[in-house]
């Protein structure tokens, strides 16, 4: 019987530090899939963000890749018992620790410039909006449809802008309007009568509070996978 319980033991370790891996390698796919969508949404909005905040989302991408190599290490280790590849496993799940909390760090830190940051770029673009090959002219209109508003605070806002003050237009973007036909956005400022078929409410919260879900996201991500490799280090 003891014998017996003697050749379980070693068997229970390396079924545990399977199934353990196999929670890092998919802790590991998601942060790459979060990382993928953070990416795809800070990347539609570059201009507003001036590249600070895809570098948190393409870092992720790459922690995550880290960790499938990661886990792949701690399977080969358990499965053929080599000590030293669980060693180097051991190793590197402790420097990928202290990355997950430097980098949830450094994003909380970023977080509350984000509305500051946002409002200054989205007016300042503004003054940039009318090229149609234009990335600017391109994310104010993909985020005008999106999310329904129009301008940064409200629809005025592009009424002192170069493309509110242009003799062809005087208005909005026909992205602001509720159906989006050629020219709708004409003539839309209240000297000419109160609009009725363009969005009033400017952008600036809806991306704000996008942002923030995103970076949350981001932050969370990092919390738990750190407290997950935690357990696996300790426990």
């Amino acid at each position: 019987m003891a014998d017996h319980n003697l050749s379980c033991g070693p068997l229970t370790i390396k079924y545990l530090v399977f199934f353990f891996n196999l929670l890092f390698f998919l802790s590991g796919l998601a942060l790459i899939i979060m990382g993928g969508i953070a990416q795809g949404f800070f990347s539609s909005y570059m201009q507003f963000f001036d590249g600070k905040y895809e570098t948190p989302a393409i870092g992720l991408i790459i922690l995550g890749s880290i960790i499938l190599v990661i886990s792949f290490f701690g399977c080969c280790g358990a499965k053929k018992e080599n000590v030293f590849m669980l060693r180097i496993f051991a190793f590197l799940m402790m420097v990928i620790l202290v990355l997950e909390f430097a980098a949830a760090i450094t994003v909380a830190i970023l977080r509350p410039d984000i509305e500051t940051l946002l409002k200054e770029n989205m007016n300042k673009t503004m003054e940039n909006y009318g090229d149609d090959k234009s990335l600017v002219t391109k994310a104010w209109d993909d985020l005008q449809k999106k999310h329904d508003c129009c301008g940064t605070s409200s629809y005025r806002d592009w009424e002192w802008t170069k493309y509110g003050q242009n003799e062809t237009v005087l208005g909005v973007p026909d992205s602001c309007c509720m159906n989006i036909t050629s020219q709708c956005g004409y003539k839309v400022f209240p000297e000419h009568g109160t609009p009725s078929n363009i969005y009033t409410e400017g952008c600036y919260t809806a991306l704000t509070e996008s942002v923030h879900r995103n970076l949350g996201a981001i932050i969370g991500g990092l919390v738990f996978l750190a407290l997950l490799q935690v357990c696996l280090i300790f426990f």
